[in-house]
């Protein structure tokens, strides 16, 4: 099943057209809301319908729902399997 597109967020340019998913990620890095990945997820399993830290939508439970561990802290934050995979990308590439 495809990744829903953000609805919250649109781009300056153009208001009705949502930014992708690597647009998401770069603007999280950009702004210090996201942070190069480094360790593997801890978990991985069905959605447990909370909002993904990359696009802010809630991960079904018919979906993949990675928790990554917090940097310099204890506990983890979900995210989409799609998110992750575009996240990790990026870090990769930024490394």
């Amino acid at each position: 099943m495809p990744h829903p597109s953000p609805r919250s967020q649109r781009t300056p340019e153009d208001p009705t057209r949502q930014p992708s998913i690597l647009q998401l990620v770069r603007d999280g890095l950009d702004k210090g809301r996201l942070w190069i990945l480094e360790a593997a997820p801890v978990w991985f399993g069905h959605g447990a319908v909370k909002p993904c830290v990359v696009c802010r939508l809630r991960i079904r439970v018919q979906s993949i729902q990675y928790d990554l561990p917090v940097p310099r802290g204890t506990g983890t934050i979900p995210v989409h399997e799609e998110c992750y995979r575009v996240w990790l990308f990026e870090s990769d590439r930024r490394r």
